[in-house]
């Protein structure tokens, strides 16, 4: 992959918090074992098919990113676009949905988080 196409990303997990009686999610920033902390995902809409609704319009909320690099991304881990690193309360871009290793490429699926 080319350096120009990767987009720094930062990963973060959740926390079910319950208050009074509801339960909420408390994300927190989950630095990685790299040098700055951060990954770096090749991020790209994949239009095909599959990723249509059933009124035929492409569903532009799942994003693929691509990695060769074993990053320690799991299912329901928080990708943010912008830096987390120093915020108390954030709630994140995407979230992992999947995570196949195809080859020596790890593909993560991306779905847009709307807070729930």
């Amino acid at each position: 992959m080319l350096l120009r196409d990767l987009k720094e990303v930062w990963v973060s997990y959740y926390e079910e918090v319950k208050e009074h009686g509801e339960k909420s999610k408390k994300w927190h920033y989950k630095p990685l074992n790299t040098k700055t902390k951060t990954a770096f995902l090749n991020l790209q809409h994949d239009v095909n098919e599959l990723d249509r609704n059933s009124a035929g319009e492409v569903d532009y909320s799942i994003v693929n990113g691509r990695t060769t690099i074993d990053y320690d991304i799991q299912k329901g881990n928080g990708i943010s676009l912008t830096n987390i690193s120093n915020l108390e309360e954030f709630k994140p871009d995407y979230t992992v949905t999947d995570n196949p290793k195809i080859g020596n490429t790890t593909l993560y699926k991306l779905e847009k988080y709307n807070g729930d």
